[in-house]
């Protein structure tokens, strides 16, 4: 991750359960360095959203993991494969890597993270329709 991402991590506006979580990260979570470009984007961005969109194009991601709507569209126009957390989520839960679902989602809300109602809904019900595929 870009070190601003890590900074906003470790804001005192973000949710405590974020700040607790940033202070020991997992293993793999390799803080960087992005070389800083001249280039402008073309909507403001956060610093976050810019430095990660800068380090996937350098890195040469495989994915981005970006929620923030104005830097996924500029990410995909930079032609970056994006994902959101749901998508990560999703995605788990598809190779049965997730124990709870529904339990994972209250616990995103809970520590900040906006899922609508109907969007709750939707992902519930791809759950359900996942599990019943799997005879679960």
């Amino acid at each position: 991750m870009p070190a601003a991402v890590r900074r906003e991590l470790t804001d005192p506006k973000t949710p405590p359960d974020v700040r607790r979580w940033i202070v020991s990260p997992p293993v793999w979570i390799e803080v960087r360095a992005v070389e800083e470009s001249s280039e402008r984007f073309p909507v403001k961005l956060h610093d976050g959203e810019r430095e990660s969109i800068l380090l996937a194009e350098a890195v040469g991601a495989d994915v981005l993991l970006i929620d923030e709507q104005a830097g996924r569209t500029i990410a995909r126009q930079r032609k970056l494969p994006v994902s959101g957390t749901l998508g990560v989520l999703e995605r788990g839960d598809t190779l049965r890597l997730v124990a709870n679902f529904g339990e994972v989602l209250e616990h995103l809300k809970t520590s900040g993270f906006f899922i609508s109602e109907a969007l709750q809904e939707l992902l519930m019900a791809r759950h359900h329709a996942r599990s019943k595929h799997r005879g679960r």
